[in-house]
């Protein structure tokens, strides 16, 4: 059950809070994510993970030009591939257990071009099947959450990334924690496995359609 929902915009009488929730208002409706305007909030309703953020309009503003810079990552050449931000998701998830991302992110994951032998080598717990660039990335990802990166780990992906990229992969590691435990205090939804198995096997059989993430990437 969340915790926090979307306030109604009219409660806010500060400038900033008020140009900060029209400008997420504005961002969402331009991914598609906005529904019409919801009369009980004098705005559209932008669900659980945003409308619980706007409670902070200027804090959730910052939080939307954040995600839009890690998002576009990929379409820089000085920084990560779309696949290796959406196998963060996968190593967090499978590492927290827990699916509040995934609902989403597998399906970006694997149009992004995250085998699904990873996928599933992550969140079924037979990580022999990652290759090699994978079990680098999972251990630097787990090594910078919990404090512990190495020098060996650390120049191995800087040397594929660039010290600018790997700078960035680690900001974009940290702050998918941030929004994840962030979704978890808010309340949002968090679907059961059997419903994310499901989602994943019809990936697999071809009855889920793979989408263009380019589509929430902005």
């Amino acid at each position: 059950m969340a915790r926090l929902t979307q306030p109604n915009r009219s409660q806010f009488t500060d400038p900033d809070d008020l140009e900060a929730y029209d400008a997420v208002v504005e961002r969402q409706a331009s991914l598609k994510h906005a529904a019409e305007i919801d009369p009980a909030l004098d705005a559209p309703a932008l669900g659980g993970y945003w409308g619980g953020l706007l409670t902070s309009p200027t804090m959730c503003a910052i939080a939307a030009r954040m995600g839009a810079f890690m998002r576009t990552a990929g379409d820089r050449e000085s920084s990560f591939s779309h696949a290796d931000r959406e196998f963060v998701d996968q190593v967090l998830s499978a590492d927290w257990k827990t699916n509040v991302v995934q609902g989403l992110h597998v399906r970006d994951a694997i149009a992004t071009g995250v085998r699904m032998e990873a996928l599933e080598a992550l969140r079924f717990g037979h990580e022999e099947d990652l290759d090699e660039h994978e079990r680098l990335l999972a251990r630097y990802i787990r090594q910078v959450i919990n404090g512990t990166v190495d020098d060996a780990t650390f120049d191995s992906l800087a040397s594929h990334f660039g010290k600018r990229g790997l700078l960035e992969y680690t900001g974009f590691v940290l702050w998918l924690q941030w929004i994840i435990r962030m979704m978890q205090v808010i309340g949002v939804n968090d679907p059961d496995d059997a419903e994310i198995d499901e989602l994943i096997e019809g990936l697999k059989q071809g009855s889920v359609p793979v989408p263009d993430f380019r589509e929430r990437i902005g």
